[in-house]
């Protein structure tokens, strides 16, 4: 499945003619469903989630872009949490709850993950196929980011491929998942590899090469590389109340999409 700029093969007459041949409930729709298979972890049933249709994310960090979620269908993410389920979406990530029982992971998902997950349990969001979310997303013009909440990769890649066939806008993704023996690297074109104190950059180039790029997550800014940079968005750098950089504006966190360096940001930025 080839990826391909939106604005390379349609013009904006043909996005729009595309998208007037959907169904009324998906041109209307904030939020729709756009894929349900079984998690590569275990099994268990999870799906994709994608809200923000409209322009409507309250998102401070990303700005207006659409919320890919990945959840499990049948596990409200604070019980997966608290009973270790939400392996299948999120797997071995050290972000999730330790046995410490300290959680870093910046999701709340009482707000988002959570009224996704009611949501879709009553049938209140409409399904789409991946092309049907990515002429929405061409449309609207919007940009998205895979991974609100769960990891992309847990998700095949096909779908992801053919939503961003039709998105010309920036997107951003991330994945812990590279370390997995059932990880397909191909989501390397689209996502960065999450970096930590326990995955670290020496163990993704040993295992992927040196040319992956990756998202690191640091204690501040005193050893960086000389291919690392800081991340754009500063959120103390504010105009008229939002961020002056935002992941919609930014869009380097988009693995191989972009040949930008790689990216350091401190815990709670």
């Amino acid at each position: 499945m080839k990826q391909v700029a939106i604005q390379e093969r349609l013009t904006p007459k043909q996005v729009a003619v595309a998208y007037q041949a959907l169904p009324k409930e998906l041109r209307q729709a904030k939020t729709v469903v756009v894929w349900q298979g079984k998690s590569p972890v275990n099994g268990d049933r999870i799906g994709v989630v994608v809200s923000g249709l409209k322009g409507n994310s309250a998102n401070d960090k990303t700005g207006a872009m659409a919320q890919a979620s990945i959840i499990l269908l049948d596990v409200h993410p604070n019980e997966a949490i608290n009973t270790g389920q939400d392996v299948a979406i999120c797997g071995g990530c050290p972000l999730r709850k330790q046995e410490t029982g300290k959680r870093i992971c910046y999701v709340n998902v009482l707000f988002t993950s959570g009224a996704k997950f009611r949501a879709q349990l009553a049938s209140k969001y409409p399904i789409a196929t991946p092309e049907q979310l990515g002429i929405i997303l061409a449309y609207n013009g919007m940009g998205i980011r895979f991974g609100d909440y769960g990891d992309p990769a847990m998700v095949p890649y096909e779908v992801w491929a053919e939503v961003l066939s039709w998105v010309s806008e920036k997107s951003t993704s991330y994945t812990h998942q590279w370390q997995e023996p059932w990880f397909d690297t191909r989501h390397f074109e689209y996502s960065m590899a999450s970096i930590d104190d326990i995955n670290t950059v020496e163990k993704l180039q040993e295992l992927h090469g040196n040319n992956v790029r990756y998202y690191r997550l640091a204690n501040d800014y005193n050893d960086l590389s000389n291919n690392e940079i800081k991340c754009p968005s500063d959120p103390n750098n504010r105009k008229h109340g939002k961020r002056v950089i935002e992941c919609a504006d930014c869009g380097l966190c988009s693995g191989e999409k972009t040949t930008a360096k790689n990216i350091v940001i401190i815990e709670g930025n």
